[in-house]
């Protein structure tokens, strides 16, 4: 699919959420500005009038939240410290019933068609003065950052819609924590997970997402100005999103969105200079089996070179990587090429030990080198190919069948 091809995909997905969710009017940017004019001292008397700083506890419904969360950039995904940085900007809207109550009594009440744009607020105006109205406190529980609650928490404004909507936005960049799963490395496939929670049980806060924008930014993987998310080393295969529940410890449910990006390594950095490098590497290694058997000094010293080789480029995986406790795909290709390496200046020992007996320039030993070492090999790389390719099953297998 070309690029204006996408274009064309991308406007008749967007008409055809718009049109299907627009009797909804859940998105932040489905409103209309007032016919009449509303002025400070009306947003005043607003902010005045409002005075809801618990949630409705005896409503028999939840307050849904509704949350569109539009990832712009990710700089930098850091395996060491196993985080990812993101810049992102996030709208959410909930409707406050009592909200709506007060602008009845104000005659600024409307719900028919497009709800009407009313008044902004700096949100030290309504959560950390007098804490005016209801805050349903979302935020990220993997962000690595604070989030700083006395400066309003996740928002930079917060607007009031004719309809008793409230909505906020928060455009910011941060760092998030991450489970990075290195099994593959470097043929892995990761997640980068964006994990909504409020403080409040699921009973008082349910956490919805956005379904005009949040379906379109699954569709088409993020794809936003005409282009999308670049990831130095990384491609990105697909974007879901899912709502996620929990019983806490106090008994109570809660309920969590999470916005996953998976991506994939782009492993040609490490094929080209890494893993054919070292096969090339242990290919001289194993060439000393065609050179005569006499010849002992000169068959140790390449294979010794050739080991002093690849203990160098242990360093350059280690600092990719964190310490960890399981072997990688790339640690185990190492270990067994270290491997064969060390066996081959063991042959060339024995190799010259026999010649001394049988007194041929080429033993028996350098034959059976020349084919069997090389195919070994090349079936142990398949054989570990292969598995890790398959992880999922084996470790299924290794842990038998479960019982419900």
């Amino acid at each position: 699919m070309n690029r204006v091809e996408h274009k064309i995909l991308v406007f008749f997905i967007f008409l055809f959420s718009f049109f299907s969710f627009y009797n909804y009017a859940f998105s932040q940017n489905v409103y209309k500005y007032p016919d009449y004019t509303v002025s400070r001292e009306d947003c005043d008397k607003i902010l005045s009038a409002m005075n809801y700083p618990n949630p409705n506890y005896k409503s028999d419904e939840p307050v849904k939240v509704y949350v569109d969360l539009l990832i712009e950039k990710i700089f930098e995904i850091n395996g060491k410290e196993m985080e990812f940085e993101a810049f992102y900007s996030m709208w959410y809207d909930w409707n406050e019933s009592r909200l709506g109550d007060t602008l009845k009594n104000l005659g600024l009440y409307n719900d028919k068609g497009k709800r009407t744009y009313l008044c902004s607020y700096n949100p030290l105006e309504l959560w950390n003065q007098a804490n005016r109205l209801f805050y349903p406190t979302i935020e990220f529980y993997n962000k690595k950052s604070k989030t700083n609650v006395n400066l309003g928490g996740d928002a930079d404004w917060v607007d009031i819609y004719s309809d008793g909507n409230v909505g906020t936005r928060l455009r910011d960049s941060a760092r998030f924590s991450a489970n990075f799963d290195f099994r593959r490395f470097p043929f892995d496939n990761q997640i980068l997970s964006f994990e909504l929670w409020s403080e409040f049980p699921s009973t008082l806060v349910e956490i919805l997402p956005e379904p005009i924008s949040m379906p379109i930014y699954k569709e088409t993987k993020y794809f936003f100005l005409d282009q999308t998310i670049q990831i130095p080393g990384w491609n990105i295969s697909e974007v879901d999103y899912y709502q996620y529940p929990y019983v806490d410890n106090d008994g109570l449910p809660y309920q969590g969105l999470y916005v996953d990006i998976m991506i994939e390594r782009q492993s040609a950095y490490y094929l080209f200079k890494i893993i054919l490098p070292i096969i090339f590497i242990l290919a001289i290694s194993w060439s000393v089996f065609w050179v005569r058997g006499s010849q002992l000094e000169a068959k140790v010293n390449v294979t010794i070179v050739c080991l002093l080789s690849l203990i160098a480029y242990n360093f350059i995986i280690d600092e990719d990587l964190p310490k960890l406790s399981y072997l990688t795909f790339l640690d185990c290709f190492i270990l067994v090429s270290y491997f064969y390496t060390g066996i081959a200046t063991m042959l060339c020992v024995y190799s010259f030990v026999r010649k001394l007996k049988s007194g041929k320039d080429l033993s028996i030993v350098d034959k059976y080198a020349q084919t069997v070492g090389p195919g070994s090999y090349f079936a142990i790389l398949f054989f570990l190919y292969v598995y890790f390719y398959n992880l999922e099953g084996v470790m299924a297998f290794i842990k038998g069948p479960t019982f419900q």
